[in-house]
């Protein structure tokens, strides 16, 4: 009878602990990503998709997010490299990086062919193997950005052309297609949407917030999309650290993550943010 009493207390302790409020607060380092993470006022504020999804999450959870302000390319080595973050989100999803931290799909993100409208012999790329064979065509890409394993392979073979300029931020991508310094960039369409409607320190401007359905279809007048055969949808969501946080810690955020992708809580925020004819081109909700 004892050891029976003592079974059952060892299995309450276990389910006690899997619903315990998280041990300490979560960090998720942030940098500025379009609509994604809006990094506002100096640091003093962080909006935007994924910041306000997770504070929805943090009630029932109850846990506490903080979202450290940090160069991007510093957001990876916090999480992967240093162990100062608990969770890397958003992030696409990779094998190198997965053998590293446990996954959680959210979302397919569409790494697209973009080019200035006008660009009507760009526009015809159809595959990946008609792009790497127009060898005159120039491509801008963000440093440390990466839409999955495909597409490590397709940037590996244009640096191997030289035809890759890396540059720090979408707002440059937008710049040079804009200027004709390159003639393509690949990306999901709602990241150079943001880049491009957000002013220069990352705030919304005031036109841009009152703007009609139809001034922001202009963002689709002005760009050409063209999903490449060959460069499958890349699955986003966030990545969870296996040291820093306890099995039932990620069991409990994976469980929140998935449920908010599910019962459109996800779909709901980046309404919030993006016209649908954008979405339409680049979303699909896991």
């Amino acid at each position: 009878m004892r050891h029976s009493c003592l079974g059952w207390a060892l299995l309450l302790a276990a389910d006690a602990a899997a619903f315990a409020d998280c041990a300490k607060p979560i960090r998720v380092p942030v940098a500025p990503t379009g609509f994604n993470v809006l990094v506002l006022n100096e640091g003093a504020k962080i909006e935007g998709v994924y910041p306000e999804l997770l504070r929805q999450l943090s009630a029932g959870l109850r846990c506490e997010f903080q979202f450290p302000v940090v160069p991007r390319a510093r957001v990876t080595l916090m999480f992967f490299e240093t162990q100062e973050a608990d969770v890397f989100v958003p992030a696409s999803r990779t094998a190198e990086r997965e053998a590293r931290a446990d996954f959680v799909p959210m979302l397919k993100l569409t790494p697209t062919l973009i080019t200035l409208g006008t660009a009507r012999e760009l526009a015809s790329v159809r595959d990946v193997g008609t792009l790497l064979a127009k060898k005159s065509w120039r491509g801008a890409m963000v440093r440390s950005y990466s839409w999955g394993d495909e597409y490590e392979g397709l940037l590996k073979a244009l640096q191997a052309d030289k035809r890759i300029d890396f540059v720090n931020d979408l707002r440059t991508v937008g710049q040079m297609l804009r200027s004709g310094r390159v003639d393509f960039t690949i990306l999901p369409p709602s990241l150079l949407y943001s880049a491009l409607t957000l002013a220069p320190d990352g705030s919304v401007p005031e036109a841009a917030a009152q703007a009609s359905p139809d001034s922001r279809g202009a963002f689709g007048r002005e760009f050409h999309f063209t999903p490449l055969q060959g460069l499958p949808r890349s699955e986003v969501g966030a990545y969870l650290s296996r040291q820093t946080l306890s099995l039932a810690e990620r069991q409990r955020l994976r469980e929140a993550m998935q449920r908010a992708a599910q019962d459109g809580s996800l779909l709901r925020q980046l309404q919030r943010y993006y016209p649908a004819e954008v979405l339409r081109q680049d979303v699909q909700i896991n």
